[in-house]
C-alpha cells in the first residue's frame, strides 16, 4: 500500500466531512454574529452581519441578524456605509479597480413611456457591484427610475453586503434569481424588498442548440463538466471509480483552476487506484461540450455545495441522464426526478452510478427539461413576475421581455432582438461610460 497516497485520501475525507458540516457553518454564524455585536464601526459591523447571514442555516440567525441589519448600523439610507463595506472586499477590491466595466449582463427590456420601466438582468455578484459602486447617486438614481434590476446570483451562499448596498440605492423591488431554491426563503426574509425569481440562473438554456444522439450511439459512460478546482471534487468521483468496471469510458472536460492542472487530477486519480483510461479534455469551447455531453449516457456533478452549475442543466438538454450527490446544495439537484437521472448515495456512489448507466437510456431528461427549465419557459415566468408588479404599482405594461439565453453567458437568442435593443446600450454607454462599455451588446462573456 502506497502510504502517502494512504493519507492523501484520508485528509480529503476529513476536511470534506468537515468544509460541508450544516452545524459547523451554523456555528459559523453565529460567531459572525458575536463579532458584528462587538465591533463599534459600523461598516465593520455591517460586513460582519452581512457574513453572518451567509453562514446561516436556521431561520432564527437570519431574522436576528436581519433585524440587526436594518437597526444598527441600518439599510435605507446607509449607501455610503454599504459602499465602504462592498469596495473593502477581497473579492472586489481589484476588479472593481482594474475592470469596471459590466460583463455577463443584458438588457431584456427598453424602458417606455409613463413611467414603464426597462429590465437589466446582471449575472455574478460582481457586476452588481460594478454597477452600485461605478456610478454617483444621482447616476444610479437615473437607472432606479428607468430599469428594474434582475440580479442573478453565481453561489449558494450569495453575498449579502451587496444586496444590502443594492437595497440602499433602490427605492423599490429588487428582483433576485437565487442559484438554489433553499436559498430563496432566506433572500426574502432578508429584506422584505427583496423577490425572488421561481427559476434558477441555469434555466436560460436554448433545447435547439443541443443535438443528442441515439442511446444506442452514446459512446462515452460517464462525463463530467467541470473546472479543475478542488471544490469541483473530483476525488469523490476517482473513489468510486476504483469500484467500477475497467472498460468504462470517462471523459473530464475543464480548465485550470486555483493552480490545479490535468497532472494534479491524473495523480489524484492514481492514489484512488481508478483503473479506467481517463480522457481529459481542457479549455474547449461551448460547442465542443455540447457535443461530448450529447453523446455520454451519465452526466456527473460531485460538487456539494456551488451556484447553480449551468453544466447541470445543459447535460439535460444533451440527453444525459443527470447524477448529483444527494446531500449537495447545489441548484439542480431539484431536477433530479424518475425521468432526469438520480440522487447519490454518499456510500454506495459506484452502485448508484452504474445502476443508473444502465437505465439511462429509459429516461427522458431532455423532454423533462425542455417542459420545465427551457429559456422560453423561464421567460414566461420572468415576464409574468414583473407585469404583476408593474400592474400592483399603477404603472404600464405593453410589451414583455425579450428571449435571452446562456451559451455559456447571457446573450440574445434572436440576433433582431439585439438590434431593437441596441440603442438602449448606446445610450447608457453615453451616460454611463465608466460601467456599460460599448461592447456589452455584443461581447457581454468578456
Amino acid at each position: 500500500m502506497d502510504l502517502k497516497a494512504f493519507i492523501r485520501r484520508n485528509q480529503l475525507k476529513l476536511s470534506d466531512a468537515l468544509r460541508y458540516s450544516r452545524a459547523a457553518r451554523e456555528a459559523a454564524g453565529w460567531m459572525w454574529l458575536g463579532r458584528g455585536l462587538l465591533a463599534r464601526d459600523p461598516v465593520q459591523r455591517g460586513s460582519c452581519l452581512a457574513r453572518a447571514v451567509s453562514f446561516a442555516w436556521s431561520g432564527t440567525l437570519v431574522d436576528l441578524c436581519a433585524r440587526m441589519l436594518h437597526a444598527n448600523p441600518g439599510i435605507e439610507g446607509a449607501a455610503e456605509m454599504w459602499s465602504q463595506v462592498v469596495r473593502g472586499l477581497p473579492r472586489y477590491r481589484e476588479l472593481i479597480k482594474t475592470r469596471p466595466l459590466l460583463d455577463r449582463s443584458i438588457v431584456l427590456k427598453a424602458p417606455g413611456a409613463q413611467g414603464e420601466k426597462g429590465v437589466l438582468l446582471m449575472t455574478f455578484e460582481y457586476n452588481w457591484a460594478r454597477l452600485l459602486l461605478g456610478l454617483s447617486d444621482e447616476e444610479f438614481r437615473w437607472i432606479d427610475e428607468h430599469f428594474d434590476l434582475v440580479l442573478s446570483t453565481s453561489w449558494s451562499p450569495t453575498d449579502y453586503a451587496v444586496l444590502a448596498l443594492a437595497l440602499s440605492k433602490v427605492k423599490g423591488m429588487i428582483f433576485v434569481q437565487s442559484c438554489n431554491y433553499s436559498e430563496i426563503e432566506t433572500i426574502e426574509r432578508f429584506d422584505p424588498r427583496l423577490k425572488c425569481l421561481a427559476t434558477l440562473p441555469c434555466d436560460w438554456i436554448n433545447p435547439a442548440l443541443y443535438q443528442p444522439r441515439p442511446a444506442a450511439e452514446r459512446t462515452t459512460d460517464i462525463v463530467m463538466v467541470a473546472n479543475w478546482g478542488e471544490f469541483k471534487r473530483h476525488w469523490d468521483l476517482f473513489r468510486a471509480l476504483a469500484l467500477m468496471p475497467a472498460s468504462l469510458k470517462v471523459v473530464l472536460i475543464g480548465q485550470k483552476e486555483g493552480g490545479r492542472t490535468i497532472e494534479t487530477l491524473r495523480s489524484l486519480a492514481r492514489d484512488f487506484g481508478v483503473p479506467q483510461q481517463l480522457e481529459f479534455i481542457e479549455s474547449v469551447p461551448i460547442e465542443e461540450v455540447a457535443r461530448q455531453q450529447c453523446q455520454a449516457k451519465v452526466s456527473l456533478i460531485m460538487t456539494r455545495r456551488e451556484g447553480c452549475c449551468v453544466a447541470a442543466v445543459e447535460s439535460l438538454f444533451a440527453g444525459c441522464a443527470l447524477a448529483m450527490r444527494d446531500d449537495a446544495h447545489v441548484g439542480p439537484l431539484d431536477y433530479i426526478n424518475e425521468r432526469t437521472g438520480r440522487r447519490l448515495r454518499a456510500s454506495h456512489l459506484a452502485d448508484d452510478l452504474m445502476s443508473l448507466i444502465a437505465a439511462a437510456e429509459r429516461l427522458e431528461p431532455r423532454e423533462w427539461a425542455i417542459e420545465h427549465v427551457a429559456g422560453e419557459v423561464s421567460r414566461r415566468k420572468l415576464d409574468a413576475l414583473l407585469e404583476q408588479h408593474a400592474r400592483s404599482k399603477g404603472l404600464p405594461w405593453t410589451q414583455g421581455v425579450i428571449q435571452p439565453q446562456w451559451r455559456p453567458h447571457p446573450t440574445f437568442a434572436n440576433p433582431e432582438d439585439r438590434e431593437a435593443m441596441r440603442p438602449v446600450y448606446d445610450q447608457l454607454a453615453q451616460r454611463f461610460p465608466q460601467v456599460f462599455g460599448p461592447a456589452l451588446i455584443t461581447e457581454s462573456w468578456r
